[in-house]
């Protein structure tokens, strides 16, 4: 999947199929899944490599760099669809994770210290079934959460 923030610059990584990422070290609730297994709500260490396949899930209320605020189903229509592209897929994310922000912060986007961030489908993952976006709040500094963004109103 590949990840984009939406503030400022964009700075893109790749993650698809192929790479993995392990949980650190002394997390004590850290736990690894697929990153096609993301629910909203969940608080993650993102991934530090170009590509993977998992993702550490940690307790909300531990040290925790993203946390899912979104979902969004591209086209769940037509399993047999090209892959629309990159950029295509990166401006829905991007309309689709500003606009769902508030709802989950509980303050508007232009006004919060938190930014949003997404996973999107790669052409490997889209030619495997993936058709979902997954929309992503973390600190604008990169510092790390200690608590749920969910109606934090930061």
């Amino acid at each position: 999947m590949r990840v984009r923030s939406s503030r400022f610059t964009r700075v893109a990584r790749l993650f698809g199929a192929g790479g993995l990422v392990l949980c650190a070290i002394g997390l004590s609730a850290c736990q690894s899944s697929s990153v096609l297994d993301l629910k909203v709500g969940d608080c993650v260490m993102l991934p530090h490599g170009d590509e993977a396949v998992t993702i550490e899930h940690t307790s909300c209320s531990e040290s925790h760099e993203a946390e899912v605020s979104t979902l969004v189903d591209t086209d769940p229509k037509d399993a047999s669809a090209p892959f629309p592209g990159e950029e295509a897929l990166a401006l829905q994310a991007e309309s689709a994770c500003v606009e769902s922000f508030e709802s989950y912060v509980g303050t508007p986007y232009v006004l919060s210290s938190l930014d949003v961030t997404w996973l999107l489908p790669t052409k490997s993952s889209w030619g495997e079934g993936d058709r979902q976006i997954v929309c992503l709040v973390n600190a604008m500094d990169a510092q790390p959460l200690m608590s749920s963004v969910k109606d934090s109103k930061l």
